[in-house]
């Protein structure tokens, strides 16, 4: 069955290194005028164009209600029988306005266009070419991962200026063209390379992608693991090849931006009111004074010789008419069109005095603070609603490996940096020193072999990841996905039991100087939604193992029934929670042989479903990832940034609304409120679980609360009662439901703060972040 029956029709053909074939399709359009049906690679990242200039600043300009009036004005003051003033005297004050709000939003576009500009010419791309693209460049369209000089084709990419998260995201190409196309000759085997790629049509969704490569009479699977997406960063890899898809505007991120939206500020808003209620107050007297000249012409001028401008035989109506224009001219001083002009120039200074405050300054980053806009700052002020993430926010997401639990035992001494005493690791020759873990015991357990626990333990730590590692002076240096994994297997690997490489079937590592060979069979990838990861491997001794990590809500209930230890491990997690520290659960299940082959079947069958994809692989990742054994906890400090209960304290003593929105599970989350000060000692806790005995009506989800509105409302109206909020055990998705309907049911202006590793749909819906 061909790749485009699967949907209905619906296809996009690329045919590697053939320009006639995609120039020469055409799509339909407007009229006699056809264009190609591929989109070329230029991308204007700008606002206007020497074209359309003019008319869109004008027409966002006269958004303003003053603006039209004036401009209705100066119409007024151009016809003789009504004009009472010369018409540049309105007309230069507004040629004026509008030229320094013009040559304001120029010189904005400017900066971006210089902010967005690209030395390599990407406008040459066309679908269908093979491009190089070399460590640390930007990708320059959607492409297939062909090969790579990486082991198996394998790389990272960063995505941060397309969804903000900082975190690497892992990709690798197809075994066959790893095989066929790498080598020696690669750039002929790439020149010579004709696939077929059958593929979805252009869409925005940024981690969806489905297609095949026909090649030499094959059919092979795509996913979003092979795409390389534009705008994303190459890391860690010297040279990858790939396919252009998409180019231009068919690519997924200019797929996915949304159409332009004038925003206008709270003044904005009042000023346009205040501009009614004068108008209003214009037409009302100017009305009065019209009818009372109607009258006065109709009962009075008959009996007495009065010089006027219009005939004697002029009707009072049509007196009248000209005279409520008349004075609508008369009265147009009294709009306050020098207050545009002030809040522009204050604008433009506003903006400066923000790039140069030093107190703004990141020294260790040499990054000043950016204002990415220049018509919203003023509502900076006026926040009433501050939403932050934790995570790196109010954190240094700079994570180190303080303790653990393992078979019922804590190691690791919760001590301060200042008295800690580094461990004696001179007999390991994989150390690079920085292990902030102090325990003897541990460190004997594991060299004399006398624990089968802990070496299990952290032979799970060593293989259950997406680590690439890069090797420096003869130590292996690790670039991971997220600060959580790095800080995990460097900790494995100063206690000796090294990540070594890895490459697309096998995962290499150092068991106290003894390397071993793991048979790498399944990658059960993490989400935010999973909260959990698992590798699939068989052992040098022909044993199936599923390793998983992952926060504890989500291992513990899928353990085995009546598991031991479910005490110690409980009081564990609370003690590691009143230490401000994060938590993983890490487990291990053996799989029998007759399981892994059914369920590997069942795993390649979901590569051809119709459905939804995601939906379909997680059901299948649940069936392998239960009755498991746990072998541990990881306990990970995640110290707060430098001045963060100091500031958290002047905002609340300034009457701002904190709330601060968080994965972790409740107790950590409300002793790292304490530490922070977003909440004092003698601040009284309200909970869920009190609210919910003591109403008949309660919500036992936040799925509930969004799905109806009122109960958001009636949420929001409580939550105003409290100086600060903490949400805990929320998923990425949730804390951006949590930013709209604070901003929904709130009169107050909310403004969201984040750094752009989970929490990147919380910024993307509000206006104002950080």
């Amino acid at each position: 069955m061909m790749f485009y029956d699967l949907f209905s029709g619906v296809k996009w053909e690329v045919r590697a290194n053939d320009h006639y074939f995609h120039q020469s399709c055409r799509r339909k359009s407007f009229l006699c005028f056809r264009w190609g049906r591929y989109a070329d690679n230029v991308v204007r990242s700008y606002k206007y164009t020497p074209l359309t200039f003019l008319p869109l600043n004008l027409y966002e300009q006269f958004q303003r209600v003053a603006n039209l009036f004036f401009l209705l004005i100066v119409i007024l003051q151009c016809v003789p029988i009504i004009a009472t003033i010369p018409w540049y005297s309105t007309m230069l004050p507004l040629l004026f306005v509008l030229l320094v709000r013009g040559c304001k939003d120029l010189a904005t576009d400017l900066v971006s266009l210089s902010f967005f500009f690209k030395t390599v010419k990407w406008k040459d791309v066309r679908v269908g070419d093979i491009l190089q693209v070399h460590k640390d460049q930007v990708i320059p369209a959607d492409l297939l991962l062909l090969c790579s000089t990486e082991p198996h084709s394998l790389c990272y990419v960063e995505t941060a200026d397309i969804d903000g998260e900082t975190n690497l995201k892992f990709r690798q190409a197809l075994s066959v063209t790893h095989t066929e196309l790498n080598g020696d000759s690669v750039k002929q085997n790439l020149a010579a390379f004709d696939g077929i790629v059958w593929c979805e049509k252009p869409n925005g969704n940024l981690h969806s992608f489905k297609g095949e490569l026909h090649w030499k009479g094959e059919r092979h699977l795509l996913d979003t693991d092979h795409l390389l997406l534009r705008g994303t960063v190459l890391r860690n890899t010297d040279i990858a090849y790939g396919l252009a898809i998409y180019t231009g505007s068919d690519s997924k991120i200019l797929q996915n931006c949304g159409k332009l939206k004038l925003k206008n500020t709270q003044v904005e808003m009042l000023l346009n009111k205040t501009v009614l209620v004068i108008l209003l107050f214009m037409i009302t007297t100017a009305l009065l004074l019209a009818v009372g000249a109607g009258l006065f012409e109709h009962r009075v001028s008959p009996k007495y010789d009065v010089v006027s401008v219009l005939q004697r035989d002029s009707s009072p109506a049509y007196l009248g008419f000209i005279t409520f224009w008349g004075y609508i001219i008369l009265l147009s001083p009294s709009m306050p069109m020098s207050l545009y002009i002030t809040f522009e120039v204050i604008h433009m200074v506003h903006c400066l005095l923000i790039g140069w405050d030093i107190e703004m300054y990141w020294e260790d980053n040499n990054s000043p603070a950016q204002a990415r806009t220049t018509t919203l700052n003023e509502e900076l002020g006026q926040v009433g609603h501050l939403l932050s993430d934790k995570t790196g926010t109010l954190t240094q997401n700079r994570l180190l490996f303080r303790q653990c639990f393992i078979a019922g035992h804590i190691y690791g001494l919760l001590i301060s940096l200042m008295l800690f005493s580094p461990l004696d690791l001179s007999w390991n020759r994989f150390s690079c020193g920085g292990l902030k873990f102090s325990d003897q015991r541990l460190v004997d357990k594991l060299r004399e072999r006398s624990s089968p626990e802990c070496q299990e333990f952290f032979t799970a730590l060593a293989l259950c990841h997406t680590v690439m590692s890069e090797w420096r002076d003869g130590l292996p240096h690790y670039q991971a996905a997220s600060p959580d994994e790095e800080a995990l297997v460097c900790a494995a690997r100063e206690l000796g039991w090294v990540f070594l490489s890895r490459t697309r079937e096998t995962l290499t590592i150092s068991e106290m100087g003894l390397t071993r060979n793991y048979q790498l069979l399944a990658l059960l990838d993490f989400t935010s939604k999973r909260r959990r990861m698992s590798v699939l491997v068989r052992d040098p001794g022909g044993q199936l193992k599923l390793y998983c990590k992952g926060a504890d809500i989500v291992v513990l209930e899928r353990l085995q029934r009546d598991w031991p230890l479910q005490e110690s491990t409980e009081r564990a997690l609370e003690l590691f929670a009143q230490g401000c520290l994060r938590t993983l659960c890490v487990a291990v299940r053996s799989v029998p042989e007759a399981l892994w082959t059914e369920w590997s079947r069942t795993l390649s069958q979901a590569g051809t479903s119709t459905g939804n994809q995601e939906t379909v692989l997680e059901e299948i990742y649940d069936q392998m990832e239960k009755d498991l054994t746990l072998l541990g906890v990881t306990a990970i400090e995640d110290r707060l940034q430098e001045g963060v209960p100091e500031t958290i304290a002047t905002l609340r003593r300034a009457g701002l609304k904190v709330w601060v929105l968080t994965g972790d599970k409740t107790e950590t989350a409300v002793n790292v409120g304490y530490a922070c000060k977003l909440m004092d000692p003698d601040t009284i806790l309200i909970q869920g679980e009190e609210l919910r005995s003591e109403n008949t009506v309660t919500v036992k989800s936040f799925a509930e609360m969004t799905k109806a509105p009122e109960w958001g409302a009636k949420f929001v109206a409580l939550s105003d009662q409290c100086q600060s909020v903490l949400c805990c055990r929320v998923t990425p998705a949730q804390k951006a439901e949590v930013v709209e309907m604070v901003r929904k049911h709130s009169t107050s202006i909310t403004m969201a703060i984040g750094d752009g590793a989970n929490d990147v749909n919380m910024i993307k819906s509000e206006k104002f972040l950080v």
